[in-house]
């Protein structure tokens, strides 16, 4: 997952269960729809999102658009010497399935473009415009959401006084 705007990550603290949970459960607030402008409060946690049982989702409360920012998936496993922690950060499936379309028709179209570009005599530069595209939007959407993901990394490291121990 190394080149997907997605990660698994485990995390294992000393801290039992209940524990965690809790200051989960202080960190969190309800998700809402508007949080800028007369909607907008000046206090707020760092997430969003619920908690049911021992599983989590949330994502970030951030004061800027980002429309790579991960949602944040987990559940809390009680072990002998603490807890484990299980996250997966993935992108909202609106935006997958958008990267997914946009990326497709500029595939083909850049396929469709080469492939003309090798039928005639001489080489015209502009041919390589759909791919670079291509290239240049995988690069904004992989540094966008890992951006966001290693902030959050750090906060839930934080938050669960945890150590990752696989990636």
């Amino acid at each position: 997952m190394k080149y997907l705007p997605a990660e698994n990550i485990t995390f294992q603290s000393k801290l039992k269960e209940a524990e965690l949970l809790q200051r989960l459960e202080d960190s969190i607030e309800p998700v809402r729809i508007f949080r800028f402008g007369p909607f907008k409060q000046s206090e707020t946690k760092p997430y969003q999102g619920k908690i049911v049982g021992h599983s989590f989702n949330i994502s970030r409360i951030i004061g800027y658009r980002n429309s790579f920012l991960p949602r944040i998936s987990g559940s809390i496993e009680n072990t002998f010497s603490g807890s484990l922690i299980r996250v997966k950060m993935r992108l909202h499936v609106v935006i997958i399935a958008f990267l997914c379309l946009w990326g497709g028709i500029m595939g083909v179209v850049g396929i469709l473009f080469l492939s003309q570009a090798f039928g005639s005599t001489d080489f015209d530069p502009m041919t390589l415009i759909p791919l670079g595209m291509l290239v240049v939007f995988y690069v904004v959407v992989m540094l966008a959401f890992k951006y966001e993901s290693k902030l959050s990394k750090a906060d839930l490291q934080s938050l669960f006084e945890a150590e990752i121990i696989e990636e």
